[in-house]
C-alpha cells in the first residue's frame, strides 16, 4: 500500500506520515505532562526552549519555503545538478557557521541574558513565560538554555537538507524527519528522566537528540543525490557570501522573517486580550486551537509541501503553473470541507473524547467546543493560504504576501477586540431569534427595516461594551477565522496581479460545488446527530464514541454521494486509493494461493 502511494501520488503518503507525526506530538506532550505535571520546573524548561525555538523560526523555518526551495528549483532547472550542489554547499557553510557563531555567543553570555530576563517584566510577558523566572531559577535556566542551543544548529542544517530533497521530489524521507524528532523526544525523555533521574534537563537533552535525529534520518537519501563532497572553512564561506544567488535567497527570506515576527505579535495580542476574559478562557482557546490545527497540519501542509517544488518547476509555463495551483487548492478544499462539517456538528463529542477527563469539567467542554466551532472556518482559510503563499514563493515574490499577512494581522486584532465584546453579551441564539420574530410580528406590516435597524444598534452596542458571558472567548476564535479568510482573498487577488491563475471556471465554480456539498453533509449530520443523541446515554464514553462514529460515517457517505451528483472530479482520488488497496490485496492473495499450489 505504501509503495503504491509513493509511486502514484505522494500527497496521501505525506498526509499519513504527518498524521503519525501529529499523534506522536500529542504523545510527546502527554509524556512530558506525566513526568512533570504542571510544575514550575517545567515552566523554566518551556521558557528556556523559547529562545532557541524563536532563533530557528526567524532565521531558517520561514526562509525554507520562501527562499531556499524556489532558489534550489531555479538553479536545478536552469543550470543543472552540479550548480545546485555547489550552491547547496555555499548555503550549508553560511547557515551552519551562522548558527554555530550565535550558539557560541549565547553560550558565553547566557548568564548575562538570564539576568536581563529576570529583571525585565516586559520581556517575560512578550515571551509568554508561564510563571516569572526568579533568581532561584538562575542556574537551571542557564543550564537548559546552553544545552538546547545545540538544537537550532542541527535543525538549521537539517532544514536545508529537507529543502534540497524536496526539490528532488523526495517527500517520503523529509516527512519522516519530524516523526523521528517526536519519537526521539518521547523515548529520550522517558529514558533520561526515569532511567537516569536527570530531571527536566533530560527533556532538554531529548530535544537536542530529536533535532539530531531530524538530520540523521535524511542523510542516507541525501547522499544518494548529492554526489559531491561538502567543503567547509573560510574559503567556501567567502565564496558563498559572494555568490549572487545567496544574496537573492536573503532578499527573498527577509519579508518572511518580518511576517513571522508579525505573527508572534498577533499571538501576544490575542493572549493579552484573553487575560481580560473569564478564568479559563485562554486555556479553552488553546485547547481548541490544538484540535483545529490537526487537519491543517496534516492536509494543508502535505498538499502545500508537495505543491511548492512543482509550482517552482512550472513558474515559467503559465498554463502548467495555473493547473498545479488550482489542482492543489481543489484537493485541499475537497479534503478539509467535510472535516469542517464534522467539527461543526460533532464539536462537543470531539472535545469530550479529546480532553474530557479529570478536572476538565462541563464548563471547560462548553467553552472549548464553542471556540472549536468558530475556529473550524479557519481550517479552510489556513489550508488555502499555505498553498497561495507557496505560489508566490515559487515566483520568487515574497513582498506582496507580506501585504496580505499584514492585513490579516490588523483584521484579527480589530475583530478580536470587537467580537470578544460582542460575545460577552451572548448566551444562546434561540432567544435572539425569538425576539426578532416577535419584533417582526409586532410591526404589523411596517416592514423588516425597523427590526433590522434595531438589530444593528444592538450589535454595535454589544461590540463596544463588555458584558459578563463566558462565551466572550469565542471572539478570539472567530476573529482568527475571519482574518485568514480575508488573507486568503487578498492573496488570491494579489496573485492574479502577477499571473491570471485564480479564475471563475477553474477556481470559484469547483470551490462553490464543494462548499454546497459540504453544507448539505453538515445539515444531514446535524439531524442524524440529534436523532441518536436522544436515544443514547451520552454521559458514558462508549455512547459518545458510537454517536460520533455513526454520525461521521453518515456524513462521509453523504459527501461521497454528493460528489457524484455534483460531478466533483477530486473524488477520483479516493476511488483511486481504494482501487489500489483492492488491487494490492488481490495480488497478495493470488501470490499466496500460487505459493500454496506450488506454482
Amino acid at each position: 500500500m505504501l509503495k503504491i502511494l509513493k509511486q502514484k501520488n505522494s500527497v496521501p503518503f505525506v498526509m499519513l506520515l504527518l498524521l503519525i507525526t501529529k499523534i506522536l506530538g500529542f504523545l510527546k506532550l502527554r509524556t512530558i505532562a506525566q513526568l512533570f505535571g504542571v510544575s514550575h520546573e517545567l515552566d523554566i524548561f518551556w521558557a528556556a526552549f523559547t529562545i532557541p525555538d524563536m532563533l530557528f523560526m526567524l532565521l531558517v523555518a520561514g526562509s525554507i519555503n520562501a527562499a531556499v526551495i524556489p532558489t534550489f528549483s531555479e538553479i536545478l532547472r536552469k543550470e543543472g545538478k552540479d550548480s545546485l550542489n555547489q550552491f547547496f554547499n555555499h548555503l550549508m557553510v553560511i547557515i551552519s557557521s551562522l548558527f554555530i557563531f550565535i550558539a557560541i555567543i549565547l553560550f558565553i553570555f547566557t548568564p548575562q541574558l538570564t539576568t536581563f530576563l529576570i529583571e525585565s517584566d516586559i520581556l517575560q510577558d512578550f515571551l509568554k513565560f508561564g510563571e516569572r523566572i526568579g533568581p532561584e531559577d538562575f542556574d537551571l535556566f542557564v543550564s537548559l538554555t546552553r544545552i538546547m542551543m545545540l538544537s537550532p544548529i542541527f535543525l538549521g542544517i537539517s532544514s536545508l537538507v529537507t529543502g534540497y530533497l524536496q526539490v528532488r521530489k523526495q517527500f517520503f524521507v523529509t516527512s519522516l524527519a519530524p516523526l523521528f524528532y517526536n519519537l526521539a523526544m518521547i523515548i529520550g525523555s522517558v529514558v533520561l528522566v526515569v532511567g537516569f533521574d536527570m530531571g527536566v534537563e533530560g527533556i532538554a537533552i531529548s530535544a537536542v537528540l530529536g533535532s539530531l535525529m531530524h538530520l540523521i534520518v535524511q542523510i542516507p537519501r541525501f547522499k544518494n543525490y548529492y554526489d559531491g563532497r561538502l567543503r567547509f572553512g573560510i574559503t567556501p564561506l567567502i565564496e558563498g557570501l559572494r555568490n549572487s544567488k545567496t544574496m537573492q535567497a536573503v532578499r527573498l527570506a527577509l519579508p518572511r522573517t518580518i511576517a513571522v515576527l508579525g505573527e508572534e505579535v498577533n499571538t501576544v495580542v490575542n493572549t493579552l486580550i484573553s487575560f481580560s476574559l473569564a478564568a479559563g478562557a485562554l486555556s479553552a482557546y488553546k485547547f481548541a486551537v490544538s484540535l483545529h490545527l490537526f487537519p491543517i497540519n496534516i492536509i494543508g501542509s502535505a498538499i502545500a509541501q508537495v505543491a511548492l517544488p512543482n509550482l517552482a518547476e512550472s513558474c515559467d509555463d503559465e498554463d502548467k503553473y495555473c493547473k498545479v495551483l488550482n489542482s492543489s487548492i481543489q484537493k485541499a478544499l475537497f479534503l478539509v470541507l467535510p472535516i469542517v462539517s464534522v467539527l461543526i456538528v460533532l464539536r462537543l463529542p470531539i472535545v469530550r473524547l479529546a480532553y474530557g477527563v479529570g478536572a476538565f469539567d462541563w464548563r471547560a467542554t462548553i467553552l472549548t467546543a464553542w471556540c472549536l466551532v468558530l475556529l473550524s472556518f479557519s481550517v479552510i482559510g489556513q489550508s488555502v493560504v499555505q498553498i497561495l503563499l507557496r505560489a508566490f514563493y515559487a515566483l520568487k515574490e515574497t513582498w506582496l504576501p507580506l501585504v496580505a499577512i499584514t492585513i490579516g494581522i490588523v483584521v484579527n486584532i480589530g475583530f478580536a477586540l470587537l467580537l470578544t465584546n460582542f460575545f460577552s453579551h451572548y448566551y444562546d441564539w434561540r432567544p435572539i431569534l425569538e425576539q426578532m420574530f416577535i419584533q417582526i410580528r409586532d410591526v404589523n406590516g411596517a416592514g423588516f427595516a425597523p427590526v433590522f435597524e434595531s438589530f444593528i444598534k444592538d450589535s454595535l452596542r454589544w461590540a463596544t461594551t463588555r458584558g459578563t458571558s463566558d462565551l466572550a472567548v469565542g471572539g478570539l476564535s472567530l476573529s482568527l477565522s475571519i482574518s485568514y479568510l480575508v488573507e486568503m482573498v487578498v492573496l488570491a487577488f494579489l496573485l492574479n496581479t502577477k499571473m491570471k491563475v485564480i479564475t471563475w471556471k477553474k477556481t470559484i465554480v469547483p470551490s462553490l460545488k464543494k462548499a454546497i456539498n459540504a453544507s448539505l453533509m453538515c445539515l444531514g449530520m446535524y439531524f442524524v446527530f440529534k436523532l441518536f443523541d436522544f436515544q443514547l446515554d451520552t454521559t458514558r464514553t462508549i455512547s459518545i464514541v458510537i454517536l460520533t462514529v455513526i454520525t461521521t460515517m453518515y456524513g462521509f457517505l453523504s459527501y461521497f454521494i454528493g460528489c457524484k451528483v455534483f460531478k466533483i472530479k477530486e473524488v477520483a482520488l479516493l476511488e483511486g486509493i481504494v482501487e489500489d488497496i483492492k488491487e494490492n490485496l488481490f495480488r497478495r492473495k493470488k501470490r499466496k494461493v500460487d505459493v500454496q499450489e506450488g506454482i
